[in-house]
C-alpha cells in the first residue's frame, strides 16, 4: 500500500495541516503533498489574523492541483482532502474539504467538529437514506468535495477558544476514523502522554484491519 497522505505541524506558527490524496499511486501522493505545501506557504505569508485567510489558502491548493492534473492530462482524477487547524492568540480555527476530520477532546468528552463532504453525509442530512441501509458503508467514500475535483469548493469552517488545560485536538485521515469508533478514540485520548495516545490510536486502527493509510496529528494547546 502506498501512503497517499501528507501532513505538517508548524508549532512556531500554530498551524497543522493534514491531507489525504485521491487518484491512486503517484497522483494521490503528489496531490496531498501539494495541498500541504501550498496551504502552509500561504498562511506563512499571510498577515496577522491569518485565520481569516484559511479559505484563500485552500483555494490556492485547489488551483495548484488543478493545474498539475491538467498538465498531466488527469482532469478529475487527481485530488485531495484537507483539514487545517490554526491557533491565533486564545482562539483556534479550523477548515476542511472532504472527509479528513478534526476532533476535539475536552473534560473526557470527544466531539467530531468537522462534517464529512461525502454522499453519505448528504443523504443523512437530507433524509434520503433508506431505513436499514448502511449509507456510510455504501456511500461514505463518495466525496462531494475535494481539492482538484471539478465540483465548486465550499469549505467547512469552525472555531473556538483554547482552554488552559485538559483540551486536545486530533486531525486524522479516514484510515483512522473509518477503523476506530468514537468510544475507542475517546479512551485513547484519555492517556496522559501524547505519544501513547498516537500509538494506541494507530494500534486500534491496525487491529480493526488497517485498510487504508493511517495519519494523524495530535495537538495539546
Amino acid at each position: 500500500m502506498r501512503n497517499e497522505d501528507a501532513l505538517r505541524y508548524e508549532a512556531e506558527n500554530g498551524v497543522a495541516v493534514l491531507a489525504d490524496g485521491m487518484g491512486g499511486l503517484m497522483a494521490g501522493s503528489e496531490a496531498s503533498k501539494v495541498a500541504v505545501e501550498k496551504i502552509c506557504r500561504h498562511l506563512e505569508l499571510s498577515a496577522i489574523g491569518a485565520a481569516n485567510d484559511l479559505g484563500a489558502a485552500i483555494e490556492s491548493a485547489h488551483q495548484a492541483i488543478l493545474e498539475i492534473s491538467a498538465a498531466k492530462e488527469m482532469a478529475s482524477k487527481m485530488g485531495s482532502t484537507v483539514v487545517i487547524w490554526m491557533r491565533t492568540g486564545d482562539a483556534w480555527h479550523g477548515a476542511w474539504v472532504g472527509d479528513s476530520r478534526l476532533y476535539h477532546w475536552h473534560h473526557q468528552q470527544l466531539r467530531q467538529i468537522t462534517k464529512d463532504h461525502s454522499l453519505a453525509q448528504r443523504m443523512l442530512d437530507s433524509g434520503e437514506a433508506e431505513p436499514g441501509v448502511d449509507v456510510e458503508a455504501h456511500y461514505g467514500h463518495v466525496l462531494t468535495q475535494g481539492l482538484g475535483l471539478r465540483q465548486p469548493l465550499d469549505p467547512g469552517y469552525c472555531s473556538g477558544g483554547c482552554e488552559s488545560s485538559g483540551q486536545r485536538f486530533l486531525l486524522c485521515s479516514d484510515g483512522l476514523s473509518d477503523m476506530v469508533d468514537d468510544e475507542k478514540m475517546a479512551a485513547a485520548l484519555s492517556c496522559s502522554d501524547l505519544d501513547e495516545v498516537a500509538d494506541r490510536l494507530i494500534g486500534d486502527a491496525l487491529d480493526m484491519g488497517g485498510r487504508d493509510n493511517i495519519s494523524l496529528i495530535l495537538i495539546e494547546p
